[in-house]
């Protein structure tokens, strides 16, 4: 996700979705062509964000996945956001072999916007197997149904992030948001997600583009929290992104999106997160390093 509006109000302002009514498993869709491990792909607008970078990891896992055989799923992936997405362009993405093996393969996978290339993953695959278990323990928040009503009561209308375009995911702050974060506490965010609910039932494959779209989130606004506001203070954008599957997952189940910023260095803000399943069971896990510049101090 990037913006480099200076207003949160201009920073979080929907703009009229360009596929109103497209579920988001068909917003994620890749089409083969022609050309063999070539795909094409629908946009979508965002508004100041141009395209939002899970769109890219969502698209970009779809290519890989229809590359590798059935049984084979991503454990996996590292993208690079290259350039900002233009949402009036057509999307391309093309599908590199790089390994070919009996129980794992991976992808490299390039999307392109004319002659332009916008975004690029690595993406691993392998088969299933079982092996010994451990993971953190996942904080224990307010029910989605009790955030949700809590707001409601207040007359707030939902946070416009922009991942919730034409309402196919639904977002709550289970923190403060960074708008009304106390810049004295830890940099961490916390919210509950979703997809919105279908009567669609998805396969393993599905489930994880899904989440790959959700996986960028608004991960990286944990990195301004000790320095000032997102679209305010500071100009940020998506430089990287890394997600590993631990379990396979229900994306139209709310879920727990545990963030944190470890460190800020040279115009750049590390995050971290944990996807969480709303009983505890990680899902997820997600890095990301993002663009961090005081908009003061590059005016000056």
């Amino acid at each position: 996700m990037s913006t480099t509006s200076a207003t949160p109000a201009a920073g979080m302002q929907q703009a009229e979705s360009s596929h109103a009514g497209l579920p988001l498993i068909e917003l994620m869709r890749v089409s083969a062509t022609d050309e063999p491990d070539v795909f094409t792909a629908k946009t979508e607008t965002y508004g100041p964000v141009g395209i939002y970078g899970g769109h890219f990891l969502g698209q970009a896992l779809a290519a890989g996945l229809a590359t590798v055989d059935e049984h084979k799923m991503a454990h996996s992936y590292h993208g690079y956001f290259l350039r900002a997405g233009d949402p009036t362009l057509p999307l391309r993405y093309e599908v590199i072999r790089l390994r070919e093996g009996r129980h794992g393969d991976t992808r490299a996978i390039t999307a392109m916007q004319g002659q332009h290339k916008v975004f690029h993953m690595i993406a691993s695959f392998k088969t299933a197997e079982t092996g010994d278990e451990h993971q953190p323990k996942a904080p224990i928040l307010e029910s989605p149904q009790a955030v949700i009503a809590a707001r409601e009561a207040k007359g707030e209308p939902p946070f416009p992030f922009p991942v919730v375009q034409a309402g196919r995911v639904q977002m709550e702050w289970a923190s403060p948001s960074f708008f009304e974060f106390d810049r004295k506490q830890p940099p961490a965010l916390r919210l509950w997600m979703r997809v919105a609910p279908s009567d669609k039932t998805l396969t393993l494959r599905e489930r994880q583009i899904l989440m790959a779209y959700l996986s960028d989130g608004p991960l990286m606004f944990n990195s301004v929290l000790p320095h000032g506001i997102p679209f305010q203070s500071h100009r940020l954008t998506s430089l990287d992104q890394s997600a590993w599957f631990h379990r396979d997952a229900d994306p139209f189940e709310w879920m727990i999106f545990d963030q944190r910023s470890t460190a800020a260095t040279a115009g750049r803000g590390m995050n971290e997160g944990q996807i969480y399943t709303q009983d505890g069971q990680l899902l997820m896990t997600c890095a990301q390093e993002s663009m961090l510049r005081n908009i003061v101090e590059n005016t000056q």
